[in-house]
């Protein structure tokens, strides 16, 4: 039976809160309960199947030391928090905007502020000392209308981080040629496109006007005039307004997967322009409702998995010492946050998923492959351990790691596996004469990678989650003047707070 216990805060006052987690049906529901406001409930999941599969490739459930008084003014700053290096560096340069978008998560308007340029360029040369392998992005507001934005792009380049740099925009300015054009000379090739599907009229009942529809479109024709291009697809999903264009939206993006890379999902959050919302349980859009809906559209039966699943299949290789701690998924993802996954076309027109073709009958075997392999990195760290000391104990770990620790991982990940597809992965890799781009090509065809980025605001924040944020966000403190770090989700609830 599902029953949590959680920390979390209350939507009203903002005061720590005790919450629990528990089963209402099929629906996952978090329960607040504060003295002054009462009762709180919110939804958490549609699928207590799903939400229990997440929650056992890492069960952030348990006690931390985190809390608000130590970590209101940078998260990675405590020493109790698990993440330190970040995959995702995001800096607001303006809260102003050129668009009034009712769901803005910011409530960015043009009465928002520029953030001044020598700010900007100290938290650079941060990024650049201390965590060079982030990925920046520029955000807003709207980050182009900045009146040093191309100075910001001219530091960016100057301190050698433009290759990893993304702008966040809603592509009005890029929509325009000449614009379009100074950007990418600046060095900009990545791209998140704000884009809410197909439908012309759901895209104005979300954004407020026909602008963003039209400039998305023309942005995507003079971005492409430009040569190579990494772009995301940025959708806010909207309950009973623009779910169900969520199929036709990844036909969209497949039809222009030359500069189209990635489709990022993100259900719509309750804070800034809209910081109001009843009956939670029953209305809130989660991800786990867009995985379900998927799953039955496309006929596929997973879409997307944890990133913590990610973080699982790689972590025995770190514990044998193949991969470095803070190597690719460094940090822990929390599992009830972003999910991933691939999807493709057949000829047949019939959708496809990365983890369907590779794990057999994935919707059962899936998150049990990702159970085994969490047990098995557990057994070897506390196996390493065993082995500390001089040469002597480094020489016989080496041993037990190539003769038994290392065959076993591949057992475990063969023992899942559909061998069907990796004989004829074997094969087209082969006709390919292995040559990577050109196997991706002949077998995938289009190809488009699938993200759902699940934010939090007020109602559904939970303190356990704040550990496992993989995101920084960059700021000037007000006060002391000093460059500090904030998670996604810190930002989402507390940003009033933060703007004070």
């Amino acid at each position: 039976m599902l029953n949590r216990e959680v920390k979390a805060i209350c939507p009203i006052c903002c005061k720590p809160v005790a919450a629990k987690i528990y089963a209402e049906k099929e629906n996952v529901i978090l329960e607040k309960s504060c003295k002054e406001h009462g009762v709180i409930k919110d939804l958490l999941s549609t699928s207590v199947e799903l939400f229990n599969d997440r929650m056992s490739l890492l069960d952030h459930a348990r006690p931390n030391k985190c809390s608000t008084e130590k970590c209101s003014e940078g998260i990675f700053k405590c020493k109790d928090h698990i993440a330190r290096k970040s995959p995702l560096a995001f800096i607001e340069i303006t809260t102003r905007c050129n668009m009034n978008c009712p769901v803005c998560y910011a409530d960015a308007a043009s009465k928002g502020k520029d953030m001044p340029f020598e700010d900007v360029k100290r938290i650079i040369d941060v990024i650049q000392k201390e965590d060079p392998q982030t990925h920046i992005i520029l955000i807003g507001g709207e980050p182009t209308i900045h009146p040093e934005f191309f100075g910001i792009l001219d530091k960016i380049s100057r301190e050698h981080l433009m290759k990893r740099t993304f702008i966040a925009t809603n592509a009005i300015k890029l929509a325009d040629e000449t614009f379009c054009a100074k950007v990418r000379k600046a060095g900009i090739k990545k791209f998140f496109l704000g884009f809410d599907g197909t439908d012309r009229e759901a895209c104005k009942e979300i954004r407020g006007s026909y602008i963003a529809y039209d400039s998305l479109r023309k942005a995507l024709v003079n971005i492409r005039k430009q040569g190579k291009a990494w772009i995301i697809l940025s959708i806010t999903a909207v309950r009973n307004i623009n779910v169900e264009d969520i199929p036709k939206a990844l036909d969209f993006a497949l039809d222009n997967s030359d500069i189209v890379k990635r489709v990022m999902i993100s259900p719509e959050v309750y804070c800034g322009r809209i910081n109001e919302k009843e009956d939670l349980s029953k209305n809130r859009l989660t991800g786990d409702c867009i995985e379900v809906y998927l799953r039955k559209e496309l006929n596929i039966k997973v879409v997307a998995v944890p990133l913590s699943m990610f973080f699982v299949l790689i972590n025995p290789l770190k514990s044998m010492g193949f991969l470095k701690e803070d190597s690719w998924m460094g940090a822990v993802p929390s599992p009830i946050c972003g999910s991933m996954g691939l999807i493709w076309k057949d000829k047949a027109g019939k959708y496809h998923s990365i983890i369907d073709f590779l794990v057999k009958d994935a919707d059962k075997n899936v998150y049990k492959l990702g159970r085994r392999l969490k047990a098995y990195s557990e057994n070897l760290a506390a196996g390493r351990s065993r082995f500390r000391g001089n040469i002597f104990p480094k020489i016989l770990w080496n041993i037990f790691v190539f003769t038994y620790f290392l065959p076993k991982y591949f057992f475990i990940l063969f023992s899942y596996l559909n061998k069907k597809s990796l004989l004829k992965i074997a094969s087209e890799f082969i006709k390919a004469r292995f040559n990577i781009k050109k196997f991706k090509k002949d077998f995938f065809g289009k190809r488009i990678e699938l993200f759902y980025l699940l934010g939090s605001d007020r109602y559904n924040f939970i303190w356990d989650k704040m550990p496992y944020c993989l995101t920084h966000h960059y700021r000037v403190h007000p006060r002391t003047q000093e460059i500090i770090k904030i998670p996604g989700c810190f930002v989402f609830s507390f940003r009033e707070e933060l703007e004070k």
